[in-house]
């Protein structure tokens, strides 16, 4: 996802979507509950391609930093050429990327609470990225029978979709950003069509597997 595509469609607020500022707090929640709850098996492979969950929330807590501090926290633009999204990563080893996201999470969360709506338009794939990595970390159990792919809160998800409708095929599937769409299997639900679309498996991580997965460690 987005480092090279901009801020994207606002949305600021469509129906009953909810506010940008409503929008961006869910999905900063709705990634904190899958990330604590990934935190005994941080070695898993996640829906992200040779990514762990510990580099989910690595990278997470990269962009988060940079987009989110830049809108909420008073940050400043980068200095030279902007990164790409998926080089986006906080240092550290595996058990520390939990301790770093709790601690940026809590820092973006008070800020949010006091920003002026304006700052959120800033913020479309920063609130799409935390969505979806919090479906990349929730399919690493999935895919080993330890739960059920993750379903996005109603609102949440109609903006998504909203999102999906405006986006520019060419930007989303640019490098680091989205790989290609993949075909939603028959009786998908609607957040599998929207992974689906992202270019995520929906379905693979429905069914265990027989190989091994790597297990967490403290090194990066």
């Amino acid at each position: 996802m987005g480092q090279g595509i901009g801020p994207g469609p606002s949305l600021v607020q469509t129906g009953g979507m909810g506010t940008a500022r409503e929008r961006y707090l869910q999905a900063l929640d709705l990634f904190s509950a899958e990330a604590r709850a990934g935190a005994d098996r941080l070695g898993l492979p996640s829906a992200c391609t040779d990514w762990s969950i510990a580099d989910v929330i690595r990278h997470v807590v990269g962009v988060q930093a940079e987009q989110g501090g830049r809108a909420l926290l008073g940050g400043e633009e980068p200095e030279g050429q902007p990164r790409q999204h998926r080089d986006l990563m906080a240092p550290g080893g595996d058990f520390e990327a939990i301790d770093r996201w709790e601690e940026l999470a809590a820092r973006l969360r008070s800020a949010a609470l006091d920003a002026a709506e304006d700052d959120f338009a800033q913020l479309p794939m920063a609130t799409l990225d935390l969505a979806l990595h919090a479906w990349d970390i929730r399919w690493a159990a999935a895919r080993v029978g330890l739960a059920g792919n993750l379903e996005f809160p109603s609102d949440l998800l109609e903006w998504m979709e909203e999102f999906r409708e405006h986006a520019s095929e060419e930007a989303v599937r640019s490098p680091g950003i989205f790989m290609p769409a993949v075909e939603p299997p028959a009786g998908a639900t609607r957040s599998e069509r929207f992974v689906a679309w992202s270019g995520r498996d929906p379905r693979t991580g429905c069914l265990p597997r027989a190989d091994s997965v790597p297990v967490p460690t403290d090194a990066s």
